[in-house]
């Protein structure tokens, strides 16, 4: 997602998201006089303050209340810094701080769920096709880290059993369901591993396939997940309405297609959003402006950066 992407359909009110706390402007006047961006200014110090008094959430629950910070979700783990989706990008990610790290899922022949997330194994292991033709003991043997540097080398393709092994109790996990392993019975496994490891609380299951969000809820109503906004079957669509078919709980959606509009719609009804892929500390400013939830990044170390100067660079810049 580039610098210009995020286009929003309706203007902006600042007012309907800092009213409760206006009085930060009557205890410390100099932020009004002095601020160039009194509305970013005052969010970015509510958001700091809150940020520094909380610790991370526990639960999905803790994670998707609409009262709390800017949540920081690694995407595909620490991929600005390790290989995506690997065991070593999931763990520098818990070192970083995030709130949450992403996964993508897929399916192998023999019927076992591994991290990936194209399609295909060409880009990000040394392997070639699909994994499904493949069984979990053949792809062991690729290398999935030499491709983003040689430090990596030797970093193999995680099950999801082992992700949930290393974030248990850590960090809060988003399973992204791939649709093209929705046919492969790649729902009812995912289903079993959260179960199995005991992480109901823990997970939220999304994807792009409203039948694999559908199935979800089938195989187990209280596996919590989020509709990923899909262009081709959601452009022009209400998105409570796309979120209500599948019974979904949150709205993760691409910075090019969020308009103000659709926040307030999910907010209006308790649905946390979340935005995705989020690189450029402007860009994470503008998305804390306008309230939105959550952010996927590659960058976590980033995001929290933005959110801690919240409170620092308001304290120092305007002699608070």
């Amino acid at each position: 997602m580039q610098g210009s992407e995020i286009k929003f359909g309706v203007e902006f009110d600042p007012a309907t998201r800092i009213l409760p706390f206006l009085t930060a402007a009557i205890q410390y006047p100099r932020l009004v006089n002095r601020s160039s961006n009194f509305v970013l200014s005052l969010v970015l110090l509510v958001t700091g303050a809150l940020a520094a008094q909380e610790g991370p959430p526990t639960t999905i629950g803790e994670f998707m209340s609409m009262d709390s910070p800017t949540r920081i979700i690694a995407h595909r783990g620490f991929s600005g810094q390790a290989p995506e989706n690997t065991l070593v990008a999931i763990r520098q990610a818990i070192k970083a701080g995030a709130d949450m790290v992403e996964i993508d899922v897929t399916m192998t022949a023999d019927g076992q769920v591994i991290l990936l997330h194209d399609e295909t194994l060409d880009r990000t292991t040394s392997g070639q096709g699909l994994p499904t033709d493949f069984t979990l003991e053949e792809l062991r043997g690729l290398d999935a880290g030499s491709w983003f540097g040689p430090q990596y080398a030797g970093e193999k393709i995680p099950t999801l059993a082992e992700a949930l092994e290393t974030v248990k109790n850590r960090i809060l996990i988003n399973i992204e369901i791939k649709t093209e392993a929705v046919e492969h019975g790649v729902v009812p496994k995912v289903v079993a591993l959260i179960a199995e490891h005991e992480m109901l609380d823990q997970v939220v299951v999304s994807s792009f396939s409203p039948e694999a969000l559908r199935l979800m809820k089938v195989s187990d109503p209280a596996v919590i997940t989020a509709t990923l906004f899909n262009k081709e079957l959601h452009t022009g669509r209400d998105p409570l309405e796309i979120i209500q078919e599948v019974g979904s709980r949150g709205f993760n959606i691409s910075g090019k297609r969020l308009t103000q509009a659709m926040i307030e719609r999910c907010h209006k009804h308790g649905i946390p959003v979340a935005v995705y892929t989020v690189n450029e500390p402007d860009q994470m400013h503008l998305l804390m402006e306008v309230g939105v939830d959550a952010v996927f990044t590659d960058h976590p170390d980033l995001m929290i950066e933005v959110l801690e100067e919240g409170e620092a660079r308001i304290a120092v810049g305007n002699g608070i």
